[in-house]
């Protein structure tokens, strides 16, 4: 058979295979050091195109086991990532970590819980889980789709912690840091004391628009301070790229400018209604999520700046 028809036959037969045969839910493993992994997410919303994969996760591999650092978006995602970890290593999951509630990081727990794989988190976080999360659930299931999101359940943390610690698991040395509410409530990071890499979690987002829904701004700044104080080698976000520790400083810019810019509308008398308009940051307009997150921070804090006026 001649060459090119053998290649343009090749190249039909591959067209024709069906997308989930190609196309992996979970993106690609980055090997940060030794048994040391990054699962680095869409930096964007949640949609059918990405999976609703937007999350970051770590893999850490220990002497007898494997420690995964959040769970990602459904139950299809976790079983994929399970069966990516089989190929990387013949060691079983023998703890799952929550670092905080958003939706993309908590909803492949059932699928570990049912291999009986703990799952531990702050108290705050199970809380948090426990009365959001079935409502985060059925907006996933609009957004992504029932198929999508087929076998999802919602799988409350069973191993709780109520702050700082430091734990080993598998031969593995981590450091739980905990600064209180910061980010949200719960909200952890993980360093793995061997390799230097701190997985951040909730606790910080790189080049985009981070949800200050949940947070409380000041605690949070003075968190960032304080995770770059420990100097860790490298940071893996919740959201982002990895990182060069020096980089959380681009998100306490935009924490600051934000809380800066708010304040000043607030105290000028303007409005609920004007804030948004009044409080726009140009220099940040260019990070992905600008259009859809930030005119919400706007209005979370300034009706958190009512609220602590009336009380």
């Amino acid at each position: 058979m001649p060459f090119l028809l053998l290649v343009l036959i090749l190249c039909g037969a591959s067209s024709l295979m069906p997308a989930s045969a190609t196309e992996s839910r979970v993106p690609p493993m980055q090997e940060l050091a030794p048994g040391v992994y990054a699962i680095i997410g869409e930096n964007a919303e949640a949609a059918p195109e990405n999976h609703g994969a937007v999350g970051n996760q770590g893999v850490l591999i220990g002497d007898d086991g494997v420690i995964l650092i959040d769970t990602g978006t459904s139950a299809r995602y976790a079983a994929e990532q399970l069966d990516a970890l089989k190929r990387l290593t013949p060691k079983p999951v023998v703890l799952a970590i929550n670092t905080h509630q958003s939706p993309a990081f908590v909803f492949g727990n059932g699928t570990l819980a049912l291999q009986g794989v703990p799952i531990l988190a702050h108290r705050d976080v199970a809380d948090l889980i426990r009365q959001r999360c079935e409502r985060c659930l059925k907006k996933l299931n609009e957004v992504l789709g029932a198929q999508e999101m087929a076998g999802t359940t919602v799988t409350v943390p069973d191993r709780l912690i109520e702050g700082a610690m430091v734990i080993t698991v598998a031969g593995r040395q981590l450091d739980i840091v905990y600064f209180g509410h910061t980010s949200s409530p719960g909200s952890i990071g993980i360093i793995d004391r061997a390799s230097g890499v701190l997985f951040a979690g909730g606790l910080v987002s790189i080049g985009r628009i981070p949800d200050v829904k949940d947070a409380r701004i000041d605690n949070w700044l003075d968190a960032l301070d304080k995770l770059k104080a420990r100097k860790p080698r490298l940071l893996v976000p919740g959201e982002g790229p990895v990182s060069a520790p020096s980089q959380v400083d681009d998100l306490a810019g935009y924490l600051r400018a934000l809380q800066s810019s708010v304040i000043g509308v607030y105290k000028g008398g303007a409005g609920l209604g004007e804030a948004a308009k009044l409080s726009r940051l140009p220099q940040f307009e260019r990070w992905p999520l600008y259009d859809p997150l930030h005119n919400k921070n706007v209005e979370q804090l300034y009706l958190q700046l009512e609220r602590e006026a009336l009380q």
